[in-house]
């Protein structure tokens, strides 16, 4: 009877957050996946399907022109796990999507226990749904447990990076639910099992691993101070078994160094436009979504993106505000714990205010990421007892965020109308913000100013990262049409291919955004960033390309024919 008692009012948001979320996907399924609960991955006839899964009857939604969406990715890889099939080849980066390990190995899990002899589509939704929903009922309890609202878990559970990746099968929820259980097992005092869902966390969003590290620093903090220290340190990583906490981290970095090692490259190689200065990107989305191109250069203060942008920054400020408050916790058998997650939150933010065009190109990108804060803030909130006007404020905060993307992701996919249904559920359409036709005749000169070759260091050497080169060039547009490097159809980056004797392709190289537009007969440096390729006899070929359209010097030999740079070793 205690227990009913203790979970009812958790048990009672889980049925809310499970019956909402099948309803909602309902009419998503009926309507973008056409009643075919299969099409939830969104595969595409553009990265192929691997063999076994064309055996099991899976066709693509998507035609050969377009791409579909991450989630494709992960569910190939949860039929294997290792990556020895032919999978890969039908993967855009494989490096760093066998890197995020944590979702596809979970299905595989559950569809092992429940006799099944492969991961379907059905399998990996509902498996999911069940992780979520078990995310759910343990932080409305967590919630409960320290005086906030059981129902105040919804702000996650119904968040736009929570549906949104539920319903397209990305690991962003995933990440966020095995977080969730994990802390919810430290806070109960069953830290021995914690490190189970903290490996998964950790397997399933890469930077995850810092909760445990940060929580398991700061218990030893703890023990370090007045006489006794080594009874003290004994008690809390023997007996309280905090030492546990060290597994999560080891996985993360021996599953990484498989994956680099196995397919050639490491993750980071792989992940283009994620990282940069702090809010350069976002200033440079927030610009777009104020001067739309569709207005003709008018200002669009009613963007929805502008306010979604607006609302991501509020939120990583909220974090931050939250996680200040949180250090000043006064003394208590908890606090180690409660100072690890809060300056894991704090970090986030900061590391989050430095995301790339390609995250802040649309608000989905941005919001999956800080789905987790619409838990944590309410978490530290309910820790530290903060109340009154900055209570309100942030709750006010998470709330209106919460409707405004919310609003976006139902209209533009789940209730999409029949004319849009398609337009939102690729990766191209998702973070297209500006197109620009192909231009038909491809001039330009490329000229070498310096090339810069920069050593490894024995770190880097350990996760596969190799030298790289650096070659800045001066790219001038002798053409008729003005280059500009956005995040739609059409838009120009510098860049290379490494190509073989035969003048096949390589290695497709790291697109390099323009500083600023180039008009015609303008000229603009930019620096080309290349690893150095694993075997001679490769020739590199600089060359602008425009998006989805053609590589210059494929389409003109002229542009660039004077600078192929051949490696020996």
């Amino acid at each position: 009877m205690k227990i009913w008692e203790k979970w009812r009012a958790s048990l009672a948001v889980g049925f809310v957050f499970l019956s909402v979320t099948l309803v909602l996907f309902s009419f998503y399924n009926a309507r973008t996946l056409k009643g075919n609960i299969d099409n939830h991955i969104l595969p595409s006839e553009m990265f192929g399907m691997p063999e076994d899964m064309r055996a099991h009857g899976l066709t693509p939604l998507y035609g050969p022109k377009e791409s579909g969406w991450d989630g494709q990715f992960y569910f190939y890889m949860s039929n294997d796990i290792l990556g020895v099939k032919d999978t890969a080849k039908h993967i855009d980066a494989p490096s760093y999507r066998y890197q995020r390990i944590g979702l596809s190995l979970y299905a595989a899990i559950v569809a092992k226990v429940t006799g099944r002899d492969w991961v379907s589509p059905t399998t990996f939704f509902v498996s999911y749904l069940a992780l979520v929903f078990a995310a759910t009922l343990a932080g409305a309890r967590l919630l409960q447990r320290y005086g906030a609202h059981p129902a105040w878990m919804l702000l996650w559970s119904f968040s736009v990076g929570t549906q949104l990746t539920l319903f397209n099968a990305l690991p962003d929820a995933a990440a966020d639910a095995f977080l969730i259980l994990a802390l919810f097992l430290v806070f109960t005092n069953r830290v021995g099992w914690s490190f189970i869902p903290f490996a998964f966390a950790a397997l399933s969003r890469e930077v995850y691993a810092l909760f445990p590290s940060a929580i398991l620093g700061f218990v030893i903090l703890s023990s370090l101070k007045g006489p006794g220290v080594a009874r003290r340190l004994s008690e809390q990583l023997i007996g309280k078994r905090y030492v546990l906490l060290l597994i999560p981290g080891i996985v993360a970095v021996a599953w990484n160094v498989y994956v680099t090692r196995h397919f050639g490259a490491s993750p980071s190689s792989q992940a283009h436009g994620i990282l940069g200065l702090p809010l350069a990107a976002w200033a440079q989305s927030m610009n777009v979504a104020l001067h739309p191109a569709s207005d003709g250069g008018r200002l669009r203060l009613g963007s929805f993106e502008f306010f979604s942008l607006a609302f991501f920054l509020l939120v990583l400020v909220a974090a931050l505000r939250t996680a200040a408050n949180t250090i000043r916790l006064p003394q208590g058998p908890l606090r180690p714990v409660v100072h690890g997650v809060a300056a894991s939150l704090a970090l986030f933010a900061l590391l989050y205010a430095c995301f790339g065009p390609t995250v802040t190109g649309h608000f989905s990108g941005y919001f999956k990421a800080v789905a987790v804060f619409f838990f944590l803030i309410p978490l530290l909130v309910a820790l530290t007892g903060t109340g009154g006007t900055l209570k309100r404020l942030l709750y006010g905060l998470l709330v209106l965020a919460l409707l405004h993307t919310s609003s976006g992701n139902l209209g533009q996919r789940v209730f999409a109308s029949p004319g849009n249904i398609d337009k939102f559920t690729r990766m191209s359409a998702l973070t297209e913000t500006r197109r620009f036709e192909c231009f038909g005749t491809y001039e330009a000169d490329v000229k070498v100013n310096r090339i810069t070759l920069i050593k490894t260091t024995p770190w880097g050497a350990l996760f596969g990262g190799g030298d790289q080169i650096v070659v800045n060039v001066a790219l001038t547009n002798t053409g008729q049409h003005p280059f500009v490097s956005s995040t739609g159809f059409g838009s120009v980056f510098m860049s290379y291919h490494w190509n073989d004797a035969k003048g096949a392709t390589v290695v497709d190289g790291i697109r390099s955004a323009l500083p600023r537009a180039v008009e015609p007969g303008h000229t603009v440096d930019v620096d080309v960033v290349t690893p150095v390729p694993p075997r001679a006899g490769l020739t590199l070929r600089l060359s602008p390309v425009q998006e989805g359209c053609a590589w210059f010097y494929q389409a003109n030999p002229k542009v660039g024919a004077g600078l192929p740079l051949a490696i020996e070793r």
